[in-house]
Parts: structure tokens; C-alpha cells; sequence
């Protein structure tokens, strides 16, 4: 979601909070309470719990979008460790290994990336992976040089599918509807509730601002949240393959025959 239209949904929320506050106030007895310090000490805590049960979401998702970021970047510097451990390979082994490591940046970028925005993986990713590891099988290892960097290979590769699988878990959104179903009906209680201390005694704008402030915050917390649980969403801020096209870069510039990738 873009800041542009976050700012409207969040003004627009106030807005219409404000106007329903001046509403209630217009129709509203005396007073809804004889004494409203018991009230106001309900919702208090009403207000409290909610507001903890929001911060703790959102420490939750901001883990996830830290760690999805994180495996992204951890991925692509083990595709680019993987391509330079291939020069200690023969030449044609060489060629079509950093051949295949290309080509799955490539398709990482171009096809599972925008994948992962509706939660999915790429089945030309999945191919693609098959393919570098049945090339990496099929190298004839001569020495103990070659077989102590084919063995470092393997490790990166492990690296290298620990980071997919990471980024790729993070894709799903870590909060689940019936999740966002207590906060949703939680925000409505505490909204709601603001409109209970509408007092025609009361100052227009003093009422309004107060409510103004609650539908603001709330709104502005469960936009918050939405944004961190959609990590690679295509929006300001969602994270992009950034270091994977960063690495594909480096590797295109440093591979010997382009003309041979297998993609």
C-alpha cells in the first residue's frame, strides 16, 4: 500500500469517525452515565489491552519482514559464492554450472518473485534447481582441489536453499484471519466505546478531536500491521530482489561465454 493512499484511508477513517461523534453527540442525553469514572476506567483497559495485543502483532510481523528481507539477501550471497566456487572446476563443468546459477537468479527474479506477492513459489524455479543440481552431480571431479570445492560448492548450495525457503515461508503472511478478525472486532469496541462519553455539554470540536485521535491511531496500527504481513507485496517499501539482481549483475559481468546459458 502506498503511503499516498495509506494517509487517505487513515483521514478519511478520522473523518467519518468525527462526523459520527458529532452525530451521537447531536442525539445523545445529558449523559450516558451517571458517573463515568467507572466507565472510563473499563475502557481503559478495554483500550489498554487492545492497543498490547496490537503491538505485540506488530512486533511479530516486523520480525517476519525483518527476517524475510534478511533471507533474500542471504540467498543471493550464496548463489554469487556459488558461482565464483565453480572456477575451480574444469571448463566445461565451469561454463555450464555458472550457466544454470545464472539462470535461476534470472528466473528468481523475473517469475517467483512476483509469485510470492499472492503467497506462491515458482515451478520454474523448482525445474531450475533440478537442473543445477543434476549438472553439479554429473562433474567429473579431478584431485583433491576440485573434490574440497565441490564439497564447498554443496555447502553453499545448502545456504543457498535454507535462504529460498526462509524468504519463500515469509510469502504466506504470518497473521491469520481469525486473527485479524479480534483485531477488526477489537478496533470496533474501541471505537464504538468513544462514542458512549458523547456529551452535548460538551464542545463540538473537543468531542470530535477525541475521537479524531482514537480512529486514528487504531486505523493507522492495523495498516501497520497489514503492510508488514505482506512482505514482497509491489508497493513502497515491500521488499524487492534487490540483492539478487545486485548478484545477477556481478555474475553476468564475470561469466566467460553468455552465449551458452541454458536460458
Amino acid at each position: 500500500m502506498e503511503p499516498w493512499f495509506a494517509s487517505v484511508i487513515i483521514f478519511a477513517a478520522a473523518a467519518v469517525g468525527a462526523v459520527g461523534m458529532l452525530i451521537v453527540q447531536s442525539r445523545a442525553p445529558r449523559s450516558y452515565f451517571r458517573d463515568p469514572i467507572p466507565m472510563a476506567a473499563v475502557y481503559t483497559v478495554v483500550g489498554t489491552a487492545y492497543m498490547v495485543i496490537v503491538a505485540f502483532v506488530f512486533f511479530v510481523a516486523f520480525e517476519s519482514y525483518g527476517g524475510a528481507k534478511s533471507d533474500a539477501e542471504d540467498e543471493a550471497t550464496a548463489t554469487l559464492a556459488m558461482f565464483h566456487a565453480s572456477f575451480s572446476f574444469g571448463p566445461s563443468a565451469r561454463t555450464r554450472l555458472q550457466g544454470q546459477v545464472i539462470c535461476y537468479a534470472r528466473e528468481v527474479i523475473a517469475d517467483e518473485w512476483p509469485a510470492m506477492r499472492d503467497g506462491k513459489t515458482s515451478d520454474v524455479v523448482d525445474a531450475r534447481i533440478r537442473a543445477l543440481e543434476e549438472t553439479a552431480a554429473g562433474i567429473a571431479l579431478e584431485g583433491d582441489k576440485q573434490l574440497a570445492a565441490y564439497e564447498h560448492w554443496l555447502s553453499l548450495n545448502e545456504e543457498r536453499r535454507k535462504g529460498r525457503q526462509g524468504r519463500i515461508g515469509e510469502a504466506s503472511g504470518l497473521v491469520p484471519p481469525v486473527l485479524w478478525l479480534i483485531l477488526i472486532l477489537g478496533a470496533l469496541v474501541v471505537v464504538v466505546g468513544v462514542a458512549f462519553f458523547a456529551d452535548p455539554r460538551e464542545r463540538r470540536l473537543t468531542q470530535a478531536a477525541m475521537m479524531v485521535a482514537v480512529v486514528g491511531i487504531v486505523v493507522s496500527g492495523l495498516l501497520l500491521v497489514r503492510f508488514l504481513d505482506h512482505p514482497y507485496a509491489n508497493k513502497s517499501g515491500g521488499i524487492k530482489p534487490t540483492a539478487m539482481t545486485r548478484t545477477l549483475a556481478q555474475m553476468q559481468t564475470e561469466h566467460q561465454r553468455p552465449a551458452r546459458l541454458p536460458c
